[in-house]
């Protein structure tokens, strides 16, 4: 079957051909004989372009069909024309690269010899190795190649190290001189990333004298430096560490935009007095200082984690007395609560917040706790425990505060009960502002978010379930280990308040185990003169005469008492030290006052003519007191 042609195809090929003719020069004479076999298989390809089945037919050419044994001898001509390339040599290309890095360092820092040799005497001086005497030789030479370029090394990280190592490990005299270099460029070392930890150990190693210069040096712009990155903790470590308290005055006036008016009062201690001081100002001041809070909200982790800011936003919500701090609190409510507890200030301001939340906020608030696993740093932290005890107070979710904050407390417990602060958390559980084991101004503090907090359970209630969630496990901690809690007096004080908080079945066998360890002859623990019997110890024995004395409300409520579980424990054996022991003696006694039945029973029947003989001998005033108690019990049968 003959193709037909595509006429179309037909004339744009002769359209083209009249268009090369009229050209005066015939290009067909440059092609080369492969040219014009590409040119002939286009023009097929183009009169079979409307024709796919011509195009199926037609068998493609293979590689090896393709390449001309001529074109693969040019090829293999031309290999064998070049010349074998030869070899870099590496190490003077490696040369060539350092002299190149080297050269444009130098004329990047026109002092770097100097550092290239304060550097080299550096690693010497800084090992632990190198004698003292050389350690000094090397430090003066260090500061004898890195004096005229102090000012310019302070900003670079690895010469910043070299000058914080002079202040370091210099003499006295060595320090003051760098720091008499540096001491003029202190408010530009401040805001650099590396020269602000320069900064840091000047006002460490420096003297009186110099740290007053540093701290004078900054006046004027500290609420500038305080809401810059790199100086807004140099700034704290100064409010909190260094600066005297007329100092401090002046650095708070400055972030109450009322330095120019307070210049002359130094005497003015919080924002309240400021506002009294100046009442022609007062509208203005207010409005600054709300304007710098808003910025350090704004400026968010860096600021906020400083107790300058802290002072600054507690005592405008103090003079607010809460009231109209909406928009504040809700911008503070998004940061972590873990950001106040660094501070005095910082702990109440967060009490505030709790106060002010509503339900799901709290919540929010107890989860982001939990996330952050933050419970063992707020309870053992100076003031964060306030804000763990202002959680207990004010959120009515007590389910909640069960999964979130209990299993951390009942997880670390021996580690929160033998801090002082910890302490607190674990009493406030089961003593709720008790004036026995808190202060007066603790519960006043407590207190003053009683007209804030948004709580709709009674106060009793919220305390009885969490009493009822944590019972069991302050219980069974002290049956398996009542060691830990007879260690000290003041660990036996919290043992105190467990006991006379918790009920159940498990407090029977918390009391005896406690009974128990009381009687064995080995334990002891450490007083003042040395190791001594437990009973005998002055903080323990005043703890376990209130254990006792609080069975007469056990017996009233039918519950077991400590004194017929340590009665029933104690044997001849053990009554023989125990009438040889003055405290031990006392113990009967309550014990005896405490008329419990099975207690007076079993004390009684302790005691025969062998004993009674014995505890006569003794000449203290407990055998003496004891004496006569059972004396008494005869006579009364």
């Amino acid at each position: 079957m003959k193709l037909k042609r595509n006429p179309s195809t037909e004339d744009s090929i002769k359209k083209k051909q009249k268009l090369n003719t009229e050209d005066s020069i015939d290009y067909t004479k440059s092609l080369t004989s492969e040219d014009a076999e590409t040119i002939e298989s286009g023009f097929e390809e183009l009169d079979n372009a409307d024709n796919p089945q011509a195009i199926k037919k037609k068998v493609p050419k293979t590689d090896k069909q393709n390449k001309s044994p001529k074109k693969f001898k040019e090829k293999t001509n031309i290999k064998n024309d070049d010349k074998p390339t030869e070899k870099p040599n590496w190490k003077e290309f490696k040369k060539e690269k350092q002299e190149l890095r080297l050269k444009r360092k130098t004329q990047k820092c026109p002092f770097y010899e100097a550092v290239v040799k304060a550097k080299k005497i550096w690693e010497h001086v800084r090992r632990d190795d190198c004698p003292k005497e050389k350690k000094e030789t090397l430090l003066k030479d260090l500061f004898k190649y890195s004096k005229p370029h102090l000012q310019t090394m302070v900003y670079s990280h690895d010469t910043a190290r070299i000058v914080q190592w002079m202040l370091k490990l210099g003499t006295p005299e060595l320090r003051s001189q760098v720091i008499n270099e540096l001491i003029k460029h202190v408010p530009k070392m401040i805001l650099s990333k590396y020269a602000c930890l320069c900064v840091k150990n000047m006002l460490k190693r420096g003297d009186a004298e110099q740290r007053k210069i540093i701290i004078n040096s900054l006046k004027g712009k500290v609420y500038t430096y305080t809401l810059h990155t790199n100086s807004a903790k140099i700034m704290d470590l100064i409010y909190t560490t260094y600066a005297t308290p007329d100092q401090q005055n002046a650095m708070m006036h400055e972030l109450y935009g009322a330095s120019s008016i307070l210049c002359d009062s130094p005497n003015v201690l919080s924002f309240t007095d400021v506002l009294k001081n100046s009442p022609n100002t007062k509208d203005i001041i207010l409005a600054k200082t709300k304007d710098h809070i808003r910025k350090f909200v704004l400026k968010q982790k860096t600021s906020m984690q400083t107790t300058l800011v802290h002072n600054l936003i507690y005592e405008y919500v103090l003079y607010k007395n809460g009231q109209e701090c909406d928009e504040l609190f809700t911008s503070l409510k998004e940061f972590p609560i873990e950001l106040f507890y660094t501070s005095k200030s910082g702990c109440h301001l967060a009490m505030y917040i709790i106060w002010s939340a509503n339900s799901k906020e709290k919540k929010s608030i107890l989860k982001q706790i939990k996330t952050t696993a933050a419970t063992l740093d707020l309870a053992t932290s100076e003031y964060g425990y306030l804000i763990l005890l202002t959680l207990f107070d004010s959120v009515d979710d007590t389910v909640l505060v069960k999964k979130t904050i209990i299993p951390e407390i009942l997880k670390h417990l021996e580690a929160i009960a033998t801090n002082e602060h910890g302490r607190k958390v674990i009493l406030s559980l089961v003593a709720w502002r008790d004036s026995s084991y808190f202060h007066p101004r603790d519960i006043d503090l407590m207190k003053k978010g009683e007209s804030l907090k948004d709580c709709k359970k009674d106060d009793n209630v919220r305390v009885k379930e969490l009493l009822d969630a944590i019972s069991d496990g302050f219980l069974q901690h002290i049956l398996n280990n009542p060691k830990f809690w007879l260690s000290s007096g003041t660990m036996a004080m919290v043992l105190l308040g467990i006991l006379k908080s918790c009920n159940g079945a498990k407090l029977k066998e918390a009391m005896t185990s406690v009974a128990n360890f009381l009687i064995d002859p080995n334990s002891k623990v450490k007083d003042k003169i040395g190791k001594v019997p437990v009973y005998e110890h002055s903080g323990i024995h005043l703890v376990l005469r209130k254990i006792i004395g609080h069975d007469k409300i056990l017996a009233e409520n039918n519950e077991a008492t400590f004194s017929e579980i340590l009665s029933s424990v104690i044997t001849t054996d053990t009554l023989k030290s125990w009438v040889k022991c003055n405290r031990a003696c006392y113990l009967l006694v309550l014990m005896i006052e405490s008329e419990v039945e099975l207690a007076v029973k079993n004390i009684k029947s302790l005691f025969s003519i062998t004993m009674m003989n014995l505890l006569k001998e003794q000449k203290f005033a407990g055998a003496k007191v004891l004496v006569t108690k059972l004396n008494s019990l005869a006579t009364n049968k």
